[in-house]
């Protein structure tokens, strides 16, 4: 009973960030997610570490930073851009890892520069579709649009457990994942679309929403399948211990990154 409240509590706190970071002011919203970015690459790389797999946390944070500042910085001034301080960066990430007394040098570039594709890019593409709302669809519209992205990996998440824990037989892969089905698979499907049709109802939205969810569902099983795989592979059973009764930040957020890509490209096709 304990454990299931601190889960609440938990889960309670992270859906009002969420909101606050949508709902509030931009500067708000870009320094949230920004911060939830650094937690989410961090994770990753602290959890590296178990396999011996270190990187240069100062240069790939500060990469990081700069990668997903460009559209912050693109919005607020057209004097200043962050590609000179990214070109900078990456060269010495190469550079400092080349000449370190190491046998693995690639190895460690390699793990770096996976971190912020996986992490960084999507968060990015996330700050760059608000940036965009300003000239375009409007912030308001925008905020209302990756909460719905949110909520159709919440559903998605939450109904596929539901269905797994009541009807699942039949293991989607049990190597990656034992406890996953293909009835769970299906029981998020149906209600997320189901979700879907009553949003597009509700809001009035002609984004094609339906379209997007499936897309979301798809994007979102992969990237859950895809940190099971990592925490597999470096032997833990959560990411981190930062969110009592959900894990960590990666935990949290493996759905929604995986996603992201796929909701901003979706969106630019209705620009």
């Amino acid at each position: 009973m304990k454990n299931l409240l601190l889960r609440i509590v938990t889960g309670a706190l992270y859906i009002a960030t969420i909101l606050v970071a949508l709902f509030t002011n931009l500067p708000l919203f870009f320094l949230i997610f920004g911060i939830i970015m650094l937690f989410i690459l961090n994770e990753f790389y602290k959890n590296l570490k178990i396999k011996d797999i270190t990187v240069d946390l100062v240069l790939s944070n500060a990469l990081a930073v700069c990668i997903y500042l460009s559209p912050v910085v693109d919005l607020y001034t057209t004097k200043f851009t962050m590609m000179p301080a990214i070109v900078i960066f990456a060269l010495a990430l190469f550079a400092v890892e080349l000449f370190r007394d190491d046998e693995q040098p690639f190895q460690r570039i390699a793990f770096s520069l996976c971190g912020i594709i996986y992490v960084c890019v999507p968060f990015t593409l996330l700050a760059y579709y608000k940036e965009q709302s300003v000239l375009t669809i409007g912030t308001d519209m925008a905020s209302i649009m990756i909460l719905l992205l949110f909520a159709f990996t919440w559903i998605n998440d939450t109904f596929a457990y539901l269905t797994g824990i009541l009807l699942g037989k039949h293991p989607l892969c049990p190597k990656i994942s034992p406890k996953k089905t293909i009835e769970g698979l299906v029981g998020g499907f149906v209600f997320t679309i189901a979700s879907a049709f009553l949003f597009e109802h509700l809001l009035n939205v002609k984004w094609q929403i339906v379209g997007l969810s499936a897309l979301v569902i798809i994007c979102a099983t992969l990237g859950d399948m895809v940190e099971s795989r990592f925490k597999r592979y470096v032997g833990v059973k959560d990411s981190g211990k930062m969110l009592p009764g959900h894990g960590g930040f990666l935990d949290r957020f493996d759905s929604v990154i995986f996603s992201i890509p796929i909701f901003f490209a979706y969106l630019q096709m209705f620009d």
